[in-house]
């Protein structure tokens, strides 16, 4: 007898091994979850809430999966729509779109607290760049789930070449934090107590918590050389005679010319290095060993004892998982990802599914313990096994919730008390997230708001190919040549180290004599120095990397350093440009470089510009100027979020929102407060969104011939998804309808300030 397709998902289910390696059906799946969840309901005694109608839905999915609330075009053409299938239909479009990579790009930022400045300033933004563009290709790929987790708990490299080191450059040099931070993410489970002393509360000890760390403990960022022969050149192979540096190796005593100590090479490389910092992971996992504390106080082991990497039997039977000829992070990896470890299929099913109901089946969501029941266990097995058949296709996942009756009914509107257990009779009722909030703004203020910013990628191209660059020339030196670049380097900072000398002698005797402009002179060349130096370094040691890795290039020789065609190409284009006849510097070819990629975006804001000109009929020239300051700010600020520094800065309206500070691992929230009411009422933000260029704008000005109700519905329809009711026409008639080029926007800005607005219902 022929099953049907439900009938088929159910017996597959009791067979694991069947399960996983058969692709689940989105409509049997979705029915079989909702089988789940009625079920529950229904031993409970609770009624499931009524179907959500088309407006309810068309901007409820637009927020949960493209992160911001559908144009008026968009919730139109959905609302006028007889197709039956439309909501299928509209859940596979957004799931395909670059909305989606924005909007989950914001939800994987929060948790993985991905930051512009991680580390060391400014210095690290390279590498965030990398990161960020690891995290957004693998989403708009649809990388499945346990490969994107291997690759960050096994990430090495540079950061031009692999941007998921972003995960360890985070904890710089801090692997005991980056394993808690690990095991809460993907395991689901809080062990950062256990760092100092066993877990008061949970099963955790202090052995399990290093025996863990073990694993990943030699994931070094590193800011030292790499090159191993440039190593040897300057540190030599550690011979114990020989004075030790701060980077843990030998001074090699090659010659060094009079006045130029050992310590000052040194202090010459940590100058030449300096601008490579924060870029570099190297994996040392099976030969930088873990040692318990000075401090360590349990019987089971003494004090600085070496830790061998192991999983705890706390955590898993397995033991010891490090196999002959396997680096330990790669193991654990492995282990960590394997559809045998229920824990970790169980945190992504469990964060899917609160992603769009609001909460989890589970709750905390990254505090699961021993003790811990789910809501309804019935249904976390089966999200756990549909999550394995799909092999963690998480769109696979996302759009058979997103199909469900479960998720497409009315909202859930009353609070859930902390303890209470939430049976999902629907979606609960949700403020937006700040960057949902933040993006709406931005699709009501400019079309096509899901385009990734091409600025954003342009700068971030720019910053890594600066790190490979100069990257790469410090690696095209000789040993001979890395030793004579650093020995000039050294007496460079010896010449600046008494030019500061003399001028703090002169301030000194300036304030003495109380000479105002000998001190401002005096301190200006004492803060110069770091000016100073910096070009040394370049001009020293990469120029003269640049041109080595130029001269291959002519030979026809540069494969044989680098086997990167891109990289090849551009040094092959910047060696045939001059200046004033001669070669150019690194900085002067990167300058090129930057100018070229920039061109193309000139060349597309010039094109925008002509034809909103055209559209708008802009020949004045204070039309003119009004229309470049609109797209000026549409493109350096009215950004999406995903595209803006991260976090973004004090102040700005994603942060009075509530935005993470990506410190800790979902660390946003969602309560009001008076400086977001004052932001709406008096911030740049609403002012700017009644500029006549903008969408909203351009809308109401249409609907605004047609007379006031239909700019009120415009609006409605623009914001909520759904037309005005008779009395909110009734209520907001009298303002539309003396409206004037001073006014028109309160009808606007009622609505925007309203509840409803900012709740996804």
């Amino acid at each position: 007898m022929k099953l049907n397709p439900l009938c088929a998902v159910i017996a597959s289910l009791a067979t694991s091994a069947l399960v996983a390696h058969a692709a689940p059906d989105l409509k049997a799946t979705a029915a079989k979850i909702d089988e789940l969840v009625n079920a529950k309901l229904a031993k409970e005694k609770i009624q499931p809430n009524k179907p959500a109608s088309d407006e309810i839905f068309v901007r409820r999915v637009y927020l949960d999966v493209a992160g911001r609330i559908p144009t008026l075009q968009e919730t139109s053409e959905f609302l006028k729509s007889s197709d039956a299938d439309k909501r299928e239909k509209l859940i596979d479009k957004l799931l395909a779109g670059d909305g989606y990579v924005q909007n989950f790009y914001n939800y994987w930022a929060d948790i993985l607290r991905m930051k512009s400045q991680m580390v060391g300033g400014g210095q690290s933004l390279p590498a965030f760049y990398g990161y960020s563009k690891w995290l957004k290709d693998s989403l708009r790929e649809n990388k499945p789930y346990d490969e994107m987790v291997r690759e960050v708990v096994t990430a090495d490299g540079k950061s031009y070449e692999n941007g998921a080191i972003g995960f360890y450059i985070r904890d710089y040099n801090m692997p005991l934090d980056n394993m808690a931070v690990t095991t809460q993410i993907f395991l689901g489970t809080s062990m950062v107590c256990a760092q100092c002393h066993n877990h008061p509360f949970d099963k955790w000890t202090q052995m399990d918590y290093y025996q863990m760390a073990s694993h990943t403990y030699g994931m070094t960022a590193s800011n030292g050389i790499t090159n191993p022969l440039l190593a040897q050149a300057i540190y030599g192979g550690g011979n114990a005679k020989n004075k030790k540096n701060r980077y843990g190796g030998a001074v090699t005593k090659f010659d060094l010319p009079q006045g130029i100590e050992r310590k000052d090479v040194g202090r010459a490389m940590t100058e030449i290095l300096r601008p490579l910092r924060y870029n570099t992971v190297l994996d040392q996992t099976d030969k930088k060993p873990l040692l318990l504390p000075h401090d360590y106080q349990y019987p089971d082991a003494k004090p600085k004892q070496k830790i061998e990497p192991v999983i705890p039997a706390a955590f898993s039977k397995d033991g010891k998982i490090v196999k002959e000829g396997v680096k330990p992070d790669a193991s654990y990896a492995s282990w960590m990802t394997s559809k045998d470890n229920p824990r970790f299929t169980t945190v992504i099913a469990n964060r899917l599914w609160k992603k769009l109901m609001g909460q989890g089946i589970i709750e905390p969501v990254d505090e699961i313990t021993d003790s811990t029941v789910p809501s309804n266990p019935q249904l976390m097995t089966f999200l756990e096994e549909t999550m394995k058949a799909a092999n963690y296709d998480m769109k696979a996942v996302l759009r058979a919730i997103l199909n469900s009756q479960a998720y497409q009914r009315e909202a859930y509107t009353k609070d859930v008390e902390l303890g209470e257990v939430y049976n999902f009779p629907g979606p609960l009722l949700r403020r937006m997230s700040a960057e949902q909030i933040w993006d709406s703004m931005v699709a009501l203020y400019k079309p096509s708001s899901d385009n990734p910013s091409i600025a954003t990628k342009v700068d971030a191209e720019i910053a890594l190919r600066r790190i490979e660059w100069l990257d790469r020339a410090l690696n095209s030196l000789t040993p001979q040549q890395l030793q004579a670049c650093t020995i000039a380097v050294a007496q460079k900072q010896k010449e600046l180290a008494a030019e500061v000398r003399t001028a703090q002698e002169t301030m000194d005797a300036a304030a003495k004599a109380k000479d105002e402009a000998a001190i401002r002179a005096a301190r200006k060349a004492i803060q110069s120095q770091r000016k100073r130096i910096d070009e040394a370094v370049d001009a020293v040691v990469y120029d003269v990397g640049f041109k080595r890795f130029a001269e291959l290039a002519r030979e026809g020789k540069l494969d044989e350093f680098s086997k990167d065609e891109e990289f090849a190409k551009e040094v092959a284009a910047a060696i045939k440009l001059k200046k004033d006849g001669e070669d150019l510097s690194m900085d002067e070819a990167l300058d090129i470089l930057a100018k070229q990629r920039r061109a193309k975006l000139n060349q597309q804001a010039k094109a925008r510009l002509e034809a909103d000109a055209g559209r708008f009929a802009a020949d004045e020239k204070n039309e003119k100027a009004s229309l470049v300051a609109w797209e000026n700010f549409r493109d350096t600020y009215m950004l999406r979020a995903a595209d803006l520094r991260s976090p973004a800065p004090n102040g700005h309206f994603l942060r009075e929102f509530g935005q993470s500070d990506r410190e800790l691992v979902e660390n946003s929230n969602d309560e009001a407060s008076v400086s977001q009411a004052l932001m709406l009422l008096n911030g740049k933000v609403f002012s700017q969104l009644m500029n006549r260029y903008t969408v909203i704008a351009r809308a109401m000005d249409k609907a605004r011939k047609e007379g006031s109700e239909a700019v009120i519905d415009t609006v409605y329809l623009s914001l909520l998804s759904r037309k005005a009711t008779p009395e909110e026409k009734e209520l907001l008639k009298p303002i539309a309808d003396n409206a004037d080029t001073t006014d028109r926007g309160d009808v606007l800005w009622t609505v925007l300030n309203t509840r409803q607005f900012f709740f996804i219902q």
